[in-house]
Formats: structure tokens, C-alpha cells, sequence
């Protein structure tokens, strides 16, 4: 199962932490396909498109992001804007496939 945990400070995501495998299908897995598509995607207009610096790291079906606290505001309107597209997306596809992903929404 893959886990999805998000944590928010004022309404707005500021870190997330996609961990694990889905296990949908021992071949084509679209639930794992889906997830990583997405989260890179964020990752990448984040990064190409807003031009936003931030922390993340990687590994073996793991990703985390943390939003830098001194963004200004126009990264911080792009920031939410593709941070909540990701969620409202796994949220879908948690919707769809509840034994393949878990979603936690946590104000700090």
C-alpha cells in the first residue's frame, strides 16, 4: 500500500511524503504508475515551471518534499496550486483504489 501523508500550516501543503508500493499488479501497476506520474509532474512544474527551490528526496517507491517557509507569494500561489492538484489527484485514485493507497492530511 502506498502512503500518503500531507502536512499543511495554514491551509496551504507544505511538505508531503509518498512512501511504499501499491501492489495493485505484479505487472503493470497503475496505481504505482499513477502516483509516481503525478508526483514528478508536481516536482517538475514546481521546479521548471514556478521556479520554486525546494527540499526533496528519493528512493525505492519513496518521495518527500518540504516547501522552504521563506517562499514569496507568487511561488506560494504556484506552490498550492500544483500541491493541491497533486492531492485532490491521489485522493481520487484513493477513492478508486482504497486497498492500494492511504491519504493523512495533518495541519502543523
Amino acid at each position: 500500500m502506498i502512503k500518503a501523508e500531507f502536512f499543511t500550516k495554514k491551509g496551504s501543503i507544505v511538505k508531503f511524503v509518498l512512501d511504499g508500493h501499491a501492489g495493485y499488479s505484479d505487472g503493470d501497476d497503475i496505481v504505482c504508475a499513477s502516483v509516481s506520474s503525478v508526483a514528478w509532474a508536481t516536482l517538475n512544474g514546481m521546479e521548471k515551471v514556478a521556479e520554486i527551490k525546494f527540499g526533496y528526496e528519493t528512493g525505492e517507491g519513496y518521495i518527500y518534499f518540504v516547501l522552504p517557509e521563506d517562499i514569496n507569494e507568487n511561488e506560494k500561489v504556484s506552490a498550492d496550486l500544483l500541491l493541491d492538484t497533486l492531492y485532490l489527484y491521489l485522493k481520487e485514485l484513493e477513492d478508486q483504489y482504497p486497498d492500494y493507497i492511504k491519504l493523512t492530511k495533518l495541519e502543523v
